[in-house]
């Protein structure tokens, strides 16, 4: 079964950002611990802010979706070093 292409995967640009961001994200939390709790409760309470007022331009909703998983993705990580550390 084939999986659908992922935009990373298409373009080296796109996946070496992604890669880059989740490399700072990692380094900010280690240097000022709770940074991605705080940045995932932001994104929460914009998106909902958003919802809140009605229709959203398209994209909006995916774009609060991944910017979430990014966080949690970095955030994730990090925690299962720690433990495994």
């Amino acid at each position: 079964m084939d999986s659908p292409s992922s935009p990373v995967a298409d373009d080296p640009r796109l996946g070496a950002c992604a890669y880059l961001i989740h490399m700072l994200l990692q380094r900010a939390e280690q240097c000022q611990p709770g940074l991605l709790d705080s940045l995932l409760g932001g994104v929460s309470a914009d998106r909902d802010a958003v919802r809140a007022q009605g229709a959203a331009p398209a994209g909006v909703d995916a774009i609060f979706a991944e910017t979430l998983r990014m966080l949690e993705l970095a955030s994730a990580q990090l925690k299962a070093a720690g433990k495994s550390g």
